[in-house]
């Protein structure tokens, strides 16, 4: 039988149908996935233009602008030349001459330190032999000028040759450095559409995870209200069928008490009246059976009515603490000592708080007849104190204990934890549903063989002044 409390709470019915959360788990995956991706693969094109643009920087745009450079070098070196052979090769023309000779060796070298690649062009090591050449031929007949003019225009005819030479080699070399240069120029374009191609695939792609996301939460969502809706259904025929189980439970009590009212009732009659001791055995059996039952019709009743109210059917007033405890704990001892046990109580308490005083005497007086049962004649203590602005009220015994496994589920209903005795086994869930009803707890330690204590604490804060008392 499940107890009401129990099937307040829906059952998980629903809660692994479909699983939708691995949809949307992949699809997150997914998109972040592709947004690396997207990431990876746009540095990885970044990093191939740059690598494509720094390399037609570092050599073949360097190489068309130090060819033309070269190339100018010369055709200012070949116009000193002409001015030389032209006119008179004062010491201001020849130094000119000199100094753009020197510009022009320079430009060589500038070209040697890049390096010319193509094996079939002109090298800057063979140009710099023609210049060296065409420097130590001609420079010499300068000064010959007037003594043999002839060996001056020889010469200079000669090394007029060399300076086409080179002329026609820096061109080709200038040739060289644009082609090389267009060539990049349009490798860097293919690079770059096809970097945009790539990032437009992979941009696709990741639209289309991003709807497969979106198809997924779609779906989610309403998988979700499905679940909702159905797990609203399935909670309400509960509540329904909690509802017909609290109200059979309740009226099935109610005809129940008066039956066995009337029963013990003319049994207690037949008590009264009659002489016949074998009769009169019958009639007491009577008496004692319906009692039980009519005792555990009442507890019934009350539980379903628990079941049925969101608090216990209680009738709080404000008691003064000391009293209400002085009296339970006179009923609890006139009850140890009809259960065949002996009981002491320790109280420490002043002050005044709101309390069902029979409900939390019955809930304290289920915990000592509890015991009693339990503890085989072993003495019972009732303490009750301030505990950090509680009322604790704690009942010990030295019995058996209860095994931990079981421990748990004492205060349920219909357990016993692992005690085999008389009763139906819903005292300690009473007394729990009184002590819940006044906003407190009720807690319960045992040891296998050492005996257990079950504490009620209720939230009712003493004045302080009051002495607290550590419970147990």
């Amino acid at each position: 039988m499940t107890t009401g409390r129990e099937d307040r709470s829906a059952p998980d019915t629903y809660a692994h149908e479909g699983q939708p959360w691995r949809g949307v788990l992949l699809a997150i995956v997914g998109l972040l996935a592709g947004m690396a991706l997207i990431g990876a693969v746009g540095i990885a094109i970044n990093r191939g233009i740059t690598g494509q643009v720094d390399e037609a920087l570092a050599y073949d745009v360097e190489l068309e602008d130090n060819a033309d450079d070269l190339r100018v070098s010369v055709l200012d070196v070949r116009h000193y030349h002409r001015d030389l052979l032209f006119n008179d090769p004062t010491p201001a023309r020849v130094r000119e001459w000199e100094e753009r000779y020197r510009a022009m060796l320079a430009e060589i070298d500038e070209l040697a330190e890049l390096g010319v690649r193509e094996p079939t062009a002109p090298q800057p090591a063979e140009m710099r032999r023609v210049a060296e050449e065409y420097f130590a031929a001609f420079r010499p007949a300068v000064d010959l000028f007037e003594s043999d003019p002839l060996l001056f225009e020889a010469a200079s005819l000669e090394g007029l040759e060399r300076i086409d030479r080179l002329n026609e080699d820096a061109a080709r070399l200038d040739q060289l450095g644009e082609e090389l240069a267009a060539a990049a120029l349009r490798d860097i374009e293919d690079a770059s559409g096809n970097a945009s191609l790539v990032l437009l695939t992979v941009l696709a792609g990741l639209v289309a995870v991003g709807a497969l996301l979106g198809l997924v939460v779609l779906r989610l969502v309403e998988n979700t209200r499905r679940l909702a809706a159905r797990e609203r259904a399935a909670a309400d025929a509960l509540a329904e069928v909690s509802r017909a189980k609290t109200d059979f439970i309740a009226d099935i009590s109610h005809e129940l008490r008066t039956p066995l009212t009337v029963l013990r009732g003319n049994a207690e009659v037949g008590l009264a009246v009659s002489d016949d001791p074998e009769h009169g055995e019958i009639l007491r059996e009577i008496v004692d059976e319906a009692s039980r039952m009519t005792k555990l019709v009442e507890d019934l009743l009350f539980l379903a009515r628990s079941d049925s109210a969101s608090v216990p059917p209680l009738e709080v007033e404000e008691h003064e603490l000391s009293e209400v405890l002085r009296e339970i704990g006179a009923r609890a001892e006139t009850l140890a000592r009809e259960r065949g046990a002996e009981l002491t109580t320790e109280t420490h308490v002043a002050g005044r708080g709101r309390l069902d005083l029979a409900r939390l005497s019955q809930a304290v007086l289920i915990l000592v007849d509890n015991a009693a049962k339990y503890a085989g004649g072993a003495p019972i203590r009732l303490v009750a104190g301030a505990e950090r602005g509680d009322l604790a009220v704690s009942v010990i015994d030295r019995g058996p204990g209860i095994p931990p496994a079981e421990l748990p589920r004492v205060f349920e209903r219909f357990q016993r934890g692992g005690r085999r005795g008389q009763g139906a086994g819903l005292g300690l869930s009473i007394a729990r549903t009184i002590v819940e009803g006044h906003g407190g707890r009720i807690e319960a330690q045992s040891v296998v063989g050492g005996g257990t204590t079950m504490t009620i604490r209720l939230p009712i804060r003493p004045p302080a002044t009051s002495s607290p008392q550590p419970v147990g």
